[in-house]
């Protein structure tokens, strides 16, 4: 009897020792692996919602703010590199900006959260996102810019800039220029214009479901093309 009861404590202690050998691995696991976001692939896209807070940006025909559709932009953008096994990093996901105190030199200060944001990523590209103004109400559809002399962001741009004039039949190209977001970090990095706020009609179109869906289609096709030229 003695010894059948020390045969049971053994295998009793043997079960307790496999369950927390299982919950040890468990746990290793989700640590090792949760900060990473689970992402199928090693790619990190860093996702900029540009503007934020007292700075909202241009202004539509109809008073919608470039801010606040930046936002909903970045997030649509982000689902779709999610869903596709990217993984994602947003410099901001609420409407606030990222400047702290809204006092003298606050655009500078946003700026270089957002920078700090992306070194702290090491993310393979970055999309800043943005909408266009113009003086002349003509003017419609996506733009991307790049930092001039950066030939990784101008491939990227052109890429980008291809999959928009195809969709739309514009002829517009990407434009170099010296912008902060782009200049300030390592890999390659472009502002996506999505559209024009000053045409009332592409104003209203950028502010639906469908049309923000089919933007964000466009840009994740333009980043596949980049990345298998």
């Amino acid at each position: 009897m003695f010894v059948v009861l020390k045969s049971k404590r053994v295998i009793i202690v043997l079960l307790v020792l496999v369950i927390l050998e299982l919950c040890l691995m468990t746990y290793l696991c989700i640590s090792q692996f949760g900060a990473r976001k689970t992402s199928l692939i090693d790619f990190t896209v860093v996702i900029d919602a540009g503007h934020g807070g007292i700075d909202g940006g241009v202004v539509g025909v109809d008073g919608v703010k470039e801010s606040s559709l930046n936002l909903a932009y970045a997030k649509e953008l982000g689902a779709v590199f999610e869903r596709s096994g990217f993984n994602v990093v947003y410099t901001r996901k609420s409407e606030g900006g990222l400047y702290g105190l809204p006092t003298k030199g606050f655009k500078l200060r946003d700026m270089k959260a957002r920078k700090a944001i992306v070194d702290n990523a090491r993310p393979n590209l970055v999309i800043s996102v943005h909408m266009n103004k113009f003086s002349q109400s003509y003017r419609t559809g996506p733009q991307v810019f790049y930092q001039e002399g950066k030939t990784d962001g101008q491939s990227l741009a052109e890429s980008l800039q291809k999959v928009f004039n195809d969709y739309t039949g514009n002829n517009h190209e990407a434009i170099a220029g010296d912008y902060y977001i782009c200049r300030e970090i390592d890999c390659p990095a472009v502002i996506v214009e999505c559209g024009f706020l000053s045409n009332a009609e592409e104003c209203a179109e950028l502010q639906t479901d469908a049309y923000r869906e089919q933007i964000c289609n466009y840009i994740f096709s333009g980043v596949m093309l980049y990345l298998y030229n």
